[in-house]
């Protein structure tokens, strides 16, 4: 079944919050003008970066694509939430701009819209590349393959849905779709530098809503060195910010009686996980001041559990 739109509006709207590596974006562009629905509408907005990528899309010259470029710089959930007012569609998804999309991307998700009006959003499985564009693994994705979920495409929701996101961190959150009218206003929130789109999935679910997964990876994930990604996993900032993150949803998901999601929100094993497979990789490479750390914060965010006080 196909999604019908409101008359002028495109069936699904990409927004790319753009700052600099023009090659990526090149891509990243080139893989929604491949994609085998042709109705969309791609909005490339610059935050004020250092190279600015207004002429890269003029030299298109496809009349789906605009280009917007903040007179300041708005900073992560700040050009995320601009983004998503300049969406046109009902539909629209966050394409970073060092990543790809498989073509037929926008087709899978507009029907699942289709056939699930009630949706807030869907997300797709995802691949990873690496920084040349050929598939790569890492130890997340490694983890991921162990995350328990259904095989077959499906609902995410309530008490159940949220617990096992929490439990298995299995919405790759890049191939996120969303309904805007389900969003409100600024939806992203600017006290996160790396989990505002997990943060605001929470929020949605907690609000009653539904999402939707299709098991096929239709959305490529790119690791780079010079991702932020990376960066801030290498400082162990990303997993400070998961962890307060946890925290909180701990206390929501309990004020709501959801005590599954309130316990997965407690025991944060991915997380957990994660951190302690970093720390090991990085003590092996010789990397000894950032295991040190990493180390140190599996064993602050454990021993408070183990001893009875609160997480």
């Amino acid at each position: 079944m196909s999604s019908q739109p409101e008359p002028g509006r495109p069936s699904i709207s990409f927004a790319i919050p753009y700052y600099d590596n023009l090659g990526y974006l090149a891509e990243a562009i080139e893989s929604v003008r491949c994609q085998t629905l042709a109705d969309w509408e791609l909005v490339v907005i610059d935050d004020a970066g250092p190279v600015s990528a207004e002429e890269l899309v003029s030299s298109l010259g496809d009349s789906r694509i605009r280009y917007l470029r903040n007179e300041t710089n708005l900073g992560l959930a700040g050009n995320w939430n601009r983004c998503i007012d300049a969406a046109r569609s009902e539909w629209v998804t966050l394409l970073h701009a060092d990543d790809r999309l498989e073509p037929t991307y926008a087709a899978a998700v507009t029907d699942a819209a289709s056939d699930h009006p009630l949706l807030a959003a869907v997300f797709t499985d995802a691949s990873t590349i690496g920084a040349d564009g050929e598939p790569v693994r890492s130890l997340p994705d490694l983890a991921k393959r162990f995350a328990r979920r259904p095989h077959r495409d499906h609902a995410v929701s309530g008490d159940d849905g949220l617990a096992s996101i929490l439990s298995n961190n299995y919405v790759f959150c890049p191939s996120l779709c969303y309904r805007k009218a389900q969003l409100g206003m600024a939806p992203f929130d600017g006290r996160w530098g790396m989990v505002l789109d997990l943060d605001l999935v929470a929020r949605l679910l907690l609000d009653g809503q539904q999402l939707f997964g299709i098991r096929r990876p239709l959305y490529q994930y790119r690791r780079h060195p010079a991702a932020m990604t990376g960066t801030l996993t290498a400082t162990a900032a990303r997993f400070e910010e998961e962890i307060a993150l946890y925290r909180e949803l701990a206390t929501t998901a309990a004020q709501h009686h959801w005590s599954r999601s309130a316990a997965a929100a407690r025991r944060r094993t991915m997380v957990r996980a994660h951190l302690t497979l970093r720390a090991i990789e990085d003590a092996a490479r010789g990397r000894f001041p950032a295991a040190r750390r990493k180390a140190a914060l599996v064993k602050r965010d454990v021993v408070p559990t183990r001893s009875g006080r609160a997480s």
